[in-house]
């Protein structure tokens, strides 16, 4: 209300008590709408000073320590590490001691800061039953700072790993064990490797070379995928949005699947394989010495199918495409009339063949 509106009414007979008390009413709307307004300001000052320190986080400095770690570890033993914001790099060596490089990296709003943090942050070498474990001690609150810890040693070769780090790459070579390895954004690489083998990134490609297992599982969100000269019983293979490519990958049974990319399969042995792929063409290309009784499936929403089989092939084959052409270059005995989709049988017909694309040619050699 505004003084010419109180004015008004003390013209036409309002009581002053009534206009008094319509002041101090509004006097006291003002004060409380101020002290909420200075509150909000305090409230988002404190919640820059806690969040970024008001002047954000490109400004911080780096502070970078390391330290040597050393410990006896049995060839035959375990080793567990679980890091943050870093890489992992180990290789087996025949040797009966766990060596490591620690790289300790703070970045902080001063040098001061980022030192004094560095230090405080204390990184051991435990045992624990039939291994060790890499453990990293840090003070329980850390204000407007960041730290990362960076690993890369030897190991016995005989040795099986448990790795988690939060971010970064993961490096490892000559193992003979089973393998755990997992990153939240960063790249995978194995290479000689014996043993049962599981590799996981949330974001980044994953490439393996020269392994041996029974089983090898690696899960990727997004990111391509590579095996070369492996062999296994069982190996599942899955990226969200990336490409998967396969060279001389021996397996008993073979899970290929990725959302968004090409599958290419060269010098392939596996005596089932199912591969899918939401968007993007598939080439399978079996080896000479590949078994001729096979179980396969290969599927595409939206690519061509190229797939060339095995050696006096015997199996039931069907195939179907919604739009694209088929290709045959194996005596098939076709059953009803042959079009966008064929059923028919090459040699006895022991095994099955299924090819199936919505959109695209499919083609058969």
């Amino acid at each position: 209300m505004t003084p010419q509106t109180l004015q008004c009414l003390a013209q036409r007979g309002t009581p002053c008590g009534y206009v008094k008390g319509i002041e101090m009413k509004q006097g006291r709307i003002r004060r409380i709408s101020l002290a909420l307004l200075l509150g909000l300001i305090l409230v988002m000052g404190t919640s820059c000073i806690y969040v970024s320190g008001c002047d954000g986080w490109s400004n911080r400095v780096k502070y970078e320590r390391q330290e040597e770690l050393s410990a006896p570890l049995e060839p035959g033993g375990s080793f567990s590490a679980e890091t943050r914001d870093g890489s992992i790099t180990l290789e087996g060596t025949q040797t009966a001691e766990c060596r490591l490089m620690a790289t300790i990296r703070v970045h902080a709003k001063t040098q001061e800061r980022a030192q004094e943090l560095a230090e405080q942050i204390q990184v051991k070498l435990e045992p624990v039953a039939g291994g060790l474990r890499f453990r990293i001690e840090r003070p329980s609150v850390i204000r407007n700072a960041s730290y990362g810890v960076s690993l890369t040693g030897t190991l016995p070769q005989q040795t099986s790993l448990s790795l988690v780090t939060s971010d970064g790459s993961v490096r490892l070579a000559r193992i003979e064990g089973a393998v755990d390895a997992k990153t939240s954004d960063g790249s995978v690489h194995v290479e000689d490797i014996k043993g049962d083998t599981r590799l996981k990134t949330s974001d980044g490609r994953i490439e393996c070379a020269r392994v041996e297992a029974g089983t090898l599982d690696v899960h990727t969100s997004d990111g391509s995928i590579k095996l070369e000269m492996v062999g296994t019983t069982s190996t599942a293979a899955r990226t969200s949005d990336g490409s998967i490519t396969l060279s001389d990958v021996r397996a008993d049974s073979l899970d290929l699947h990725t959302s968004d990319g090409t599958i290419r399969c060269r010098e392939l042995v596996a005596q089932r394989l199912n591969c899918r792929t939401s968007d993007g063409s598939v080439h399978i290309e079996y080896a000479a010495d590949a078994p001729n009784v096979i179980d396969a499936t290969v599927t595409t929403s939206d690519g061509s199918i190229t797939f060339a089989a095995p050696p006096n092939l015997s199996a039931q084959v069907e195939t179907s495409t919604d739009d694209g052409s088929l290709n045959l270059h194996l005596p098939i005995t076709a059953q009803g009339k042959v079009g966008k989709s064929l059923r028919g049988t090459v040699g006895a017909g022991e095994g099955r063949v299924t090819l199936k694309t919505d959109d695209g040619s499919i083609t058969i050699k």
